[in-house]
């Protein structure tokens, strides 16, 4: 699209590879978070319990943050990577709506 020779367009390029790479994990954190509550939607929250040995009072459920284990972490993580990966490589052109991987099926 840009000649390639130009020192402007070089510094352009390293500049959005920095914003990318920079911009990336702040949007897989809320997008884990939001399917981590997509999928343990119907499952009670635990109550929180302290060192007295009281309970805390009653909060909304909806707001309550329970721990996500290290291994379903990593594993939305990589899903939500590998996903993005894929949509990069399978869309083509943003304008036309053709993928280059996918063969499209003309109506009769």
């Amino acid at each position: 699209m840009y000649p390639s020779t130009s020192l402007f367009i070089a510094i352009g390029q390293l500049a959005i590879v920095v914003l990318v790479l920079f911009s990336y994990p702040l949007q897989v954190h809320p997008c884990r978070n939001c399917l981590d509550k997509v999928f343990h939607a119907g499952h009670p929250p635990v109550k929180a319990v302290r060192a007295d040995g009281e309970e805390e009072e009653e909060v909304d459920d909806e707001f309550v943050h329970t721990d996500m284990s290290p291994l379903k972490h990593t594993l939305l993580t990589t899903a939500i990577i590998a996903g993005g990966f894929a949509i990069a490589y399978i869309v083509d052109d943003l304008k036309t709506g053709e993928f280059s991987g996918l063969m499209t099926v003309a109506a009769c």
